[in-house]
This record gives C-alpha cells, sequence and structure tokens, in this order.
C-alpha cells in the first residue's frame, strides 16, 4: 500500500513550471494510468492469472480464451467476423482461437438462418460451465484484494470501474 501511495504522489509533485500547464484532469488521468498500469502487471503474474482463471478446472485457458467466452456468453450467437470485429482484430486471426476452442468443447458452430452459407458461435453447455467457474474464480481473486476494504468502498469501486468499462466499449475502434 505505501507503494502506491508513493506512486500516486510522484505523479502529483511538480517537477517543473510547465507542470503549472497541467490540468487536474490530466494530473488524475496520470494518477489512473499509473495505477492502471499497476493493475495489469499484477494481473499478468502467471499465479495471479493460473488462479483467475482457474487453470485447475479450465484446463489452461489463455486470457484471449477467456475473453472470447465472455463475448459470446453476454452477447450470444455470433458469426466469427462480429467476434473477431469486437475483439477489434481480423478474422484470420480469431478463426485458430475459436477452432481451439471448438476443440476443447467450450464452441459450437451451426449454419447463420440468416445466410447458410455462414455459420454463427454459441457457448456449448461446457463452455457455459467454464465461463461461471471464470468468474467465480476471478471474483474470488478481486475478493481476496479488497478483503480490507469497506463495503462502501468496493461498491463504489465497483460501481466507478463498472461505468470506465462501459465507456471503453463507446471508444471509437482502435481507442
Amino acid at each position: 500500500m505505501t507503494s502506491d501511495v508513493a506512486d500516486v504522489d510522484a505523479v502529483n509533485q511538480k517537477t517543473g513550471p510547465e507542470d503549472d500547464l497541467v490540468s487536474p484532469e490530466t494530473r488524475f488521468a496520470e494518477e489512473l494510468q499509473v495505477a492502471l498500469t499497476r493493475v495489469l502487471r499484477w494481473a499478468s503474474r502467471a499465479g495471479v492469472r493460473g488462479r483467475w482463471l482457474a487453470r485447475d478446472v479450465t484446463g489452461g485457458l489463455t486470457p484471449t480464451d477467456a475473453w472470447l467466452v465472455e463475448a459470446l456468453g453476454e452477447q450470444g450467437p455470433m458469426r466469427v467476423t462480429a467476434l473477431a470485429a469486437w475483439q477489434g482484430v481480423d478474422k484470420s486471426t480469431v478463426t485458430p482461437q475459436v477452432r481451439r476452442l471448438e476443440r476443447a468443447g467450450l464452441v459450437d458452430r451451426s449454419p447463420d438462418p440468416a445466410d447458410g452459407r455462414a455459420s454463427r458461435l454459441t457457448l456449448s453447455a461446457r463452455g457455459e460451465a467454464v465461463r461461471e467457474q471464470v468468474r467465480r474464480s476471478g471474483a474470488n481473486v478481486i475478493e481476496e484484494q479488497m478483503a480490507t476494504w469497506s463495503e462502501e468502498d468496493r461498491r463504489t469501486f465497483a460501481a466507478l470501474l463498472t461505468r470506465f468499462a462501459a465507456g471503453l466499449d463507446q471508444a471509437p475502434p482502435g481507442g
């Protein structure tokens, strides 16, 4: 916790006359950038990732696999092209990822009723179960990290981070 405060304090300290021109909004954004970098670094650690993705149950799901499973679970059946657009990549990138999920029994492919030449992807029953397990495991990891926080702080943080994340979905492509 002390290093977290020190990181934020370092951002807030003025280093020269040009800092007088920095708006309070920019300072807040800089604080958030430092904090988000720390969160991303923490979440990328093998031990955290393994617990978050319930590797003992899911058999080595990658973060990308988990994102795709979550997208299909949240948004329902979709074509590979729509899934690629959601992920912000080309269809050629997402196709092998989808094949891996199909081989693992997490995703089913069926004809698209709107166009018989195309297919739609849906989560299989196993995919739904894995999605729920990853959600529970991730929630457990977060609960451990926030165990000392008050209920009000946890509720406020959840509301604000959820709002921030929702805004990311509205960002322009490439943003």
